[in-house]
């Protein structure tokens, strides 16, 4: 999985190195085929669903436009990250698109122009362009890349641990506590998450909307929004209200994406609802602004499972 991570960032650093050598004439083949390869990962295509969340009101429009006699003084609309990686890959699906159709676009060239940059080669320009431009979104994804997407990572290598290793042990101590059985496994999950990534969790931190079971670096810029809830008798009413919860949390802290582990403590398999690609993991949910991920785990005494819960859907 760290290899997997590792290489991705290392596609996409050598995806932006051909499209920043790219000749005049070929810049706007090069942008169509970096944004091809970007949508076809399904953790970069994540990232940037994630980072539309947060300014919604951007106005693409209106920054395409503004390229018009920009004279390479670029000013970005934007208030965040996420923002200004929104609007340049906006851009990007723009020169592909116009690619695509024949009727190719330099804004490299309207951002250039004007007095100073006359006497500067269309390839020149085009490498202004896109270290200005289209670099900052590269390096978003690649932050991300390690940060964001390893929160992924590190629920899966969880998930594999409780199912392969742990089933037993943690179903005995929830057993012999069950009116506090929860809590066995947000505590478990907790102490995982500090072990093995140096997640700072606080167990019943409290927000404006209540008391989080998780809720990681929370007295940081960066909190992890993360919930763990039983799927057993209550059914799938009590889970929608887990899903409610971490919502809530995430507007509290300003942050667009929020995490449901769900120990399901039956010997059914679980079924969840997906925004996402057919075959992604994990499912996933949009819903007021909020990505929601579902992270299962097998939690009842069992077989012993050979991968991640990955429900059909």
């Amino acid at each position: 999985m760290v290899r997997y991570q590792q290489d991705l960032q290392a596609k996409l650093r050598q995806r932006f190195r051909k499209t920043m050598t790219a000749t005049d004439g070929s810049a706007s083949y090069e942008v169509r085929q970096a944004v091809e390869w970007i949508e076809g990962q399904a953790v970069l295509r994540a990232i940037l669903a994630s980072a539309a969340l947060t300014e919604p009101d951007l106005d693409a429009d209106a920054f395409h436009q503004s390229f018009d006699g920009m004279r390479g003084f670029l000013t970005w609309p934007s208030r965040t990250e996420d923002g200004r990686a929104t609007l340049v890959w906006d851009l990007m699906k723009r020169l592909a698109a116009a690619d695509t159709s024949g009727n190719g676009e330099d804004l490299s060239l309207h951002y250039g122009s004007g007095v100073g940059f006359s006497e500067r080669s269309p390839t020149v320009m085009w490498r202004m362009f896109a270290e200005q431009v289209i670099q900052p979104l590269i390096d978003f994804l690649d932050e991300r890349v390690g940060d964001q997407s390893s929160v992924l990572f590190v629920m899966e290598r969880y998930v594999h641990i409780v199912e392969r290793f742990d089933r037993a042990q943690l179903y005995a101590a929830f057993e012999a506590d069950k009116p506090n059985g929860e809590e066995v496994y947000n505590r478990n999950l907790q102490r995982f998450l500090f072990q093995d990534s140096g997640y700072v969790t606080h167990a019943k931190a409290r927000s404006a909307s209540g008391e989080a079971d998780l809720g990681g670096e929370l007295d940081t810029d960066d909190p992890l929004i993360c919930e763990g809830k039983l799927f057993d008798s209550r059914g799938k009413t009590y889970l929608a209200r887990g899903v409610h919860q971490v919502i809530k949390y995430a507007h509290d802290y300003n942050k667009s994406v929020a995490y449901l582990v769900v120990f399901n403590m039956t010997d059914k398999l679980l079924q969840f609802p997906t925004d996402g690609s057919a075959g992604d993991w994990p499912p996933y949910v949009e819903l007021a602004g909020v990505r929601v991920y579902f992270v299962g785990v097998r939690a009842f005494p069992g077989p012993t499972a050979s991968r991640p819960e990955r429900p059909p859907q």
